[in-house]
């Protein structure tokens, strides 16, 4: 598991700089036209493409545990709205599937990527209980807990629910006490590893909720998660609120990113903000560039994992002759993975790839900003 974990790290890392290029050029191209150019709803759609690599590329960071949850208020009919069309081929032609979702459900406070892995796995195991065909409906609902009656350890309150419901073969008692063991399957051998279900389990416990199932021989299964309803309060700050300049600057940023393709836009992104970018693509390149024009440069932005050296010994090596420099780190691998080779400690200034033009400008706007010198902890 742990080697799969690292295979996965490694994927991630490969397809955030993909799909950062993606992201980030159709950001450009959506600029540079008008609204009413006959090209921008194709560029919307690519757009949208990379959102949902993004959140794909975030889900395989949750199954490694590399990725600190992002906690906000979420409307759990738009996660599902939003995943149907990527469903319906991995569903397959013979299952019938169709959603029935509730317009006045009320928020929850997730982690949305988290989310998408939830429903995927228990739409999977519906999926895999009907071999010849069936039915899979996914339902959205409000509920009340009261005092009594919440065995599970679930406090008395205000829940949104989903359903996943299926018309399958159904589950045995026996197995229906043991359905979210780890490694625990009912599938036939190399069908299933046995983790889908206790993966979304504790997802779901951690953000304070629970899974329930009802089935029977030949009644279908009903899973249904709990979640407890966000306060009104963190309701009402997503509302949609006006947009603000996208961050700028005029200073001088050296980048360092091995990968061409990736350096070439970041360094256009940073251009048209406004900011000078001297860009290297190596930590050897960086040590050179640095030598000769160190005193012109505000602050580093350097990827974490390169050859021959990582971000953090080579930004040691510039603090060594400038200790004021600012910097701020970024990678597509996972963060556990980083900070377990003692590349990433706390209280860095750290950009998780696949990166966006106003989050990458917003962070190196705020690390400028910041009054506090930021030396790398040792």
């Amino acid at each position: 598991m742990e080697s799969m974990g690292r295979l996965l790290g490694g994927v991630a890392h490969d397809f955030a700089n993909i799909v950062t290029l993606i992201s980030g050029y159709s950001e450009i191209l959506l600029l540079r036209i008008g609204d009413l150019d006959p090209s921008r709803p194709e560029l919307e759609e690519i757009r949208k493409a990379a959102n949902r690599g993004a959140r794909l590329t975030s889900q395989l960071l949750g199954y490694t545990r590399g990725q600190v949850p992002q906690l906000k208020a979420l409307d759990l009919n738009e996660i599902i709205t939003g995943m149907e069309r990527m469903l319906h081929p991995i569903i397959g032609e013979h299952v019938e599937f169709g959603t029935i979702l509730d317009p006045a459900l009320r928020q929850v406070i997730a982690d949305a990527g988290q989310m998408e892995q939830v429903l995927m796995n228990l739409i999977l195991n519906a999926r895999d209980a009907l071999p010849t065909g069936g039915r899979i409906a996914v339902e959205t609902a409000n509920c009340e807990l009261g005092a009594m009656g919440n065995g599970d350890g679930l406090r008395p309150g205000a829940y949104s629910t989903i359903s996943v419901r299926d018309t399958g073969r159904g589950i045995d008692a026996q197995s229906l006490d043991r359905i979210f063991e780890p490694f625990f399957t009912t599938k036939p051998e190399g069908k299933g590893t046995g983790l889908g279900l206790n993966i979304a389990l504790n997802i779901v416990k951690e953000a304070g909720g629970t899974i329930r199932v009802s089935s029977a021989p030949g009644a279908g299964a009903v899973f249904t998660v709990y979640l407890p309803c966000a306060p009104v309060s963190a309701q009402a700050s997503e509302a949609p609120a006006m947009r603000v300049p996208s961050p700028c600057g005029s200073e001088t940023i050296l980048l360092v990113e091995d990968d061409d393709g990736v350096r070439r836009l970041l360094s256009t992104l940073l251009s048209r903000r406004g900011f000078r970018v001297l860009d290297a693509g190596s930590p050897q390149e960086a040590l050179d560039l640095f030598a000769a024009r160190g005193s012109e440069v505000d602050l580093v932005l350097t990827d974490m994992v390169m050859p021959g050296m990582n971000g953090r010994e080579l930004v040691t090596h510039l603090q060594a002759i400038r200790p004021e420099l600012k910097v701020v780190y970024m990678s597509g691998y996972t963060n556990d993975m980083l900070v377990s080779t003692g590349a990433l400690r706390p209280g860095m200034a750290f950009l998780q790839k696949p990166l966006r033009p106003d989050p990458l400008a917003a962070k190196i706007r705020e690390t400028l900003d910041s009054p506090a010198l930021q030396l790398d902890p040792r």
